[in-house]
């Protein structure tokens, strides 16, 4: 995109064209902390029924939402993190940190409950979609999912700096777009070309 047009703005039509190229509708959508809006999280949930997986973008931001953290861990009445618990239709579980040896409590679990298990505290992904995700955000599960998108950066990266996707000398739309077709294709015959030297050598 131009750098006058902010990502978010450009979002919707990505992921609707995605979509329609895919066999498979996807679950996660993976964007970089440029598409962190309201607007892109509620889209992804209600439009496409799947989850945003973007990571916060702090910059200016306010204090968060009260009894919770920026990323939207929920805090004891206390003051501290509470430990996550998994995640089921939608929710995410959140339990007493002092029951879970994360903290020492000077009030102990009873002062937020009577039960041995401790204090639970359930998040949804309905309440607030950029706040609240399944799985939850930073947890291992969310930058599994995250870290995915570093293959498709790799992918830009080598069209952009070795294969010429960024040497445009063409104008026009046709033009630029078969261009573009034609760096994909050649850093397709690439890796097929590539990959079973690879084989051999490891066979070897």
């Amino acid at each position: 995109t131009p750098a006058s047009v902010h990502d978010s703005s450009v979002a919707p039509d990505i992921i609707k064209q995605v979509k329609e190229n895919v066999k498979t509708p996807p679950r996660y959508y993976l964007m970089d902390s440029g598409y962190d809006s309201a607007d892109i999280y509620k889209s992804v949930k209600y439009d496409h029924k799947a989850q945003a997986i973007i990571p916060l973008n702090l910059r200016g931001a306010q204090e968060p939402k009260a009894g919770f953290d920026f990323d939207g861990t929920p805090m004891c009445s206390a003051g501290y993190r509470m430990v996550y618990w998994g995640h089921e239709k939608d929710a995410n579980k959140f339990r007493c940190p002092h029951v879970m040896g994360k903290c020492n409590c000077p009030h102990g679990s009873a002062w937020c409950s009577d039960s041995n298990y401790g204090m639970v505290i359930k998040t949804r992904v309905k309440d607030d979609p950029r706040l609240f995700c399944t799985p939850h955000r930073g947890t291992d599960n969310w930058h599994k999912l995250y870290n995915q998108r570093t293959g498709v950066e790799r992918c830009f990266g080598r069209l952009k700096e070795h294969i010429g996707l960024d040497n445009l000398t063409l104008r026009g739309l046709a033009k630029v777009k078969a261009h573009a077709y034609l760096c994909a294709i050649s850093l397709l015959a690439t890796v097929i070309a590539v990959n079973p030297i690879k084989k051999e050598q490891i066979a070897a």
